[in-house]
């Protein structure tokens, strides 16, 4: 019998995880289910992530916390079928980088006068629009989300600026809203929603070049310690190989000629498969060098960092500082409006 009952219990979670969801036992038999797998919870073989759902221990710990955060909110789903979740939660169902800081609990919208807050794993926010045309409700990929318009709206509000920016940006580059748009949305709830100042503040801020969520926070982390906006993504001719040029994540061009280019190394691109594009770690390694050694063919400054060093101001500005990094409206920052266009004819150390 316990035979039997083991493959039942793990077929059910096989299911669950192939849906993307935790297991949610229903049904005549879901008590006897519940029990087996509080058993199985004892012996560390599940986890219950949150009351009555149920995720095999070991599928668990390979997810990342945004697809954690996505399977707990599937579940409670089934577990609450009129739930609408909004914030961080319904930014993730939408396919937005969130930082992983914002996703640790299920945020649920309620409507207006209904009690905020909560506790444990869900935070309920009183958010949902009623009565004024608008749709309160989208469904993606079988979740009950606010629409885009309100959730970056409503993420941008409850977040610090670095990770307010990294939702804001990703969500400009894969098209969810635009920042026009966004703006009038913000401008007219601005009498009804607490921080709204605060999205209408950081939209000048944005920018869809940014290509992940840790370049934006990194960016957001510059600007807060007053260092000139730096340019994005700047194409880098290549000088040894042909096709197409490098790319540098950050870029200032100095009053002074100085061309200070800077790359954040994450750990994710030597790990996570789909970055490394089926290649060995050491192939990875490989081409990194191999791309900064190409940059030094030209006459700027190199600055590599990791995502950790932005955690902490007086580390992050003094190594800013060793680089030249300029302040914004100090004599080396150029002037806004003035393109930071290095000229790579000029720079090469050896024509």
């Amino acid at each position: 019998m316990s035979h039997v009952v083991d493959e039942r219990v793990a077929e059910l979670l096989l299911r669950a995880g192939d849906e993307g969801t935790c297991y949610v036992p229903d049904g005549e038999d879901a008590g006897n289910i519940r029990r087996a797998l509080s058993r199985r919870v004892a012996t560390g073989k599940v986890v219950s992530p949150a009351r009555g759902m149920f995720v095999d221990a070991a599928l668990w710990r390979q997810l990342k916390p945004a697809q954690q955060a996505l399977w707990i909110a599937h579940g409670l789903q089934l577990l609450h079928p009129d739930w609408v979740f909004c914030g961080p939660t319904a930014a993730l169902a939408y396919g937005v980088d969130v930082s992983d800081a914002l996703t640790a609990r299920a945020h649920v919208a309620t409507l207006p006068g209904m009690r905020g807050s909560g506790s444990g794993i869900v935070a309920r926010h009183p958010v949902l629009e009623v009565g004024d045309g608008r749709p309160s409700i989208e469904v993606v990929d079988g979740l009950r989300v606010t629409p885009p318009d309100q959730t970056v709206f409503d993420c941008l509000r409850w977040a610090d600026f670095s990770r307010a920016l990294g939702v804001i940006d990703s969500a400009l580059r894969k098209g969810l809203v635009y920042r026009d748009e966004l703006e009038e949305f913000a401008a007219e709830m601005t009498s009804r929603r607490h921080g709204a100042h605060r999205v209408i503040s950081t939209l000048p801020w944005a920018d869809p070049r940014s290509e992940n969520g840790g370049e934006s926070i990194a960016r957001g982390r510059m600007l807060l310690l007053g260092y000139a906006r730096p340019e994005l993504q700047v194409e880098v001719p290549k000088v040894v190989e042909e096709g197409e040029p490098y790319r540098a994540d950050f870029c200032w061009v100095r009053s002074d000629g100085l061309v200070i280019l800077g790359e954040l190394d994450g750990k994710g691109k030597y790990v996570e498969e789909e970055l490394m594009g089926g290649r060995s770690i050491d192939d990875v390694l490989s081409d990194e060098n191999i791309r900064g050694s190409r940059f030094t063919l030209y006459d700027v400054s190199l600055m590599r960092f990791r995502f950790g060093v932005t955690e902490h101001p007086s580390t992050f500005s003094a190594l800013l500082d060793e680089y030249g990094v300029p302040k914004r409206g100090s004599e080396l920052a150029l002037p806004d409006g003035v393109p930071m266009v290095p000229d790579w004819e000029a720079l090469r150390r050896v024509k």
